[in-house]
């Protein structure tokens, strides 16, 4: 069988909406079964043939043994850091190979030199375990975190930007900001803010969370590095379908001699971005399936992907604006399989019971995730009713600022998963369960 199933050649359409094209794509994947799954923002399954090649690599370094380790793991982890860094347009010399995306943050949050008095700033809405990296850092070393009010909807960029770099002040030395927020799947604009912080405090170091933008949005990482960002953290087990257990760490070169190693390496050259990767003995193997993982991405396209994963998202929920802009942006609104998805969704949004707590509207920026809540219902008791009733699994999120059920469909799922979600969330909200409710 070929290693990936795409369909590729001539009046090949890979419009989002083309279920023969996406259903293909799909069959690469193992689907869970007795339920659908639309929680796939804590990692993505590989497709089989990502899967295979990542059993051989280990069924070959099992097999060798030590004589592996010690003759050809060097060798691996650079073509590996090779691959990678080509992939998103970076040099190796400013790339590391992680186990995650919080590693790669806490290894320049843990290892910067802080003084009593320095300043940071992160968002309302940052991934938990980068907050309390930070709250480590203020409480070992003195230093001072204000935190960036982003707005759940917002109207414009310069909003977004301005409740980042009013917040700069003289003192400021590190900027955090989470490229798109696992939340809500809200993409903030890290290039826009990145240049103004740059204008107020040259001397800002600027830190981006990737974990969900990487292979998941158009974006280069490239791209960030261009505009200014010092530090870029993310995870290539998720939206590059990679084995979990593997993020990435991009640093400007003139950086890393300043920066401490989270685990001691004494012996490591200061200036080498490799200091940053000692972690005792690693799955190579997953190292070794970078390369594949990042075939299967070429071979969809990122632009496709994308424009799929919104697709999905805009599709249960259901809002007709959305979807029409949607589609008259790519020309295919009226493609008649588009008309007949739309015409098989309830516009939830109109629901009084139904709260979306994810921009709808975000300036043509989308991706797959997006989280809502229903009145009545706690994210959990929500998330529980979507599993026990419908059998869709969600996940609760119960944040200070977001509120709700994340739903994160996949290339794995399809329109028609997206469609019953739609028609659970439609029941839900009318009959308003009353056993689950709070629970």
């Amino acid at each position: 069988m070929p290693e990936y199933i795409v369909p590729q050649g001539p009046g090949i359409s890979n419009a989002p909406h083309n279920e023969a094209f996406w259903s293909a794509v799909a069959s690469n994947f193992i689907r869970p079964e007795g339920f659908i799954n639309l929680e796939n923002g804590y990692f993505s399954h590989q497709p089989q043939g990502t899967l295979r090649y990542h059993i051989d690599a280990q069924t070959t370094i099992n097999t060798q043994t030590s004589h592996f380790m010690r003759t050809a793991q060097t060798q691996a982890i650079e073509e590996a850091r090779k691959a990678f860094a080509g992939f998103q347009g970076l040099s190796t010399d400013e790339v590391a190979l992680t186990r995650n995306t919080t590693e790669s943050l806490n290894i320049v949050i843990m290892g910067t030199r802080w003084q009593a008095g320095d300043e940071v700033i992160i968002g309302n809405q940052d991934y938990g375990s980068m907050v309390e990296a930070f709250e480590q850092a203020a409480a070992r070393w003195g230093i001072t975190i204000h935190i960036a009010d982003v707005p759940k909807d917002p109207r414009s960029d310069v909003e977004i930007v301005n409740a980042y770099c009013d917040l700069i002040t003289p003192n400021t030395k590190m900027l955090h900001l989470t490229h798109m927020i696992n939340l809500s799947g809200q993409l903030i604009p890290v290039q826009a803010i990145t240049r103004k912080a740059k204008q107020i405090q040259p001397n800002i170091v600027v830190v981006v969370d990737a974990a969900h933008s990487l292979a998941h949005t158009p974006t280069d990482m490239s791209d960030l590095a261009n505009a200014g960002v010092d530090v870029i953290g993310g995870s290539l087990h998720k939206w590059l379908c990679n084995p979990i257990g593997v993020g990435f760490l991009y640093m400007k070169k003139s950086l890393i001699p300043s920066i401490w190693p989270l685990l001691g390496d004494t012996g490591a050259d200061k200036n080498d971005i490799r200091k940053f990767e000692h972690q005792g003995t690693r799955p190579i193997n997953s190292l070794q399936t970078i390369a594949k993982a990042i075939e299967f991405h070429r071979m969809l396209g990122s632009a496709a992907k994308f424009n799929r994963l919104t697709y999905l998202k805009l599709l249960w929920i259901g809002n007709k604006q959305a979807l029409e802009n949607f589609g008259k942006g790519l020309g295919i609104l009226n493609d008649p399989q588009y008309q007949t998805n739309m015409a098989a969704v309830t516009e939830l949004t109109l629901l009084d019971a139904f709260k979306l707590q994810s921009p709808l509207f975000q300036f043509q920026r989308g991706g797959a995730i997006a989280t809502a809540y229903v009145n009545g219902y706690s994210p959990t008791s929500l998330a529980k009713a979507l599993m026990d009733y419908h059998k869709i699994f969600t996940v609760g999120i119960d944040h200070p600022i977001i509120k709700g059920v994340r739903v994160t469909p996949h290339l794995s799922s399809s329109a028609a998963d997206c469609i019953a979600l739609n028609k659970a969330f439609t029941q839900i909200c009318v009959d308003l369960i009353p056993t689950l409710k709070n629970e």
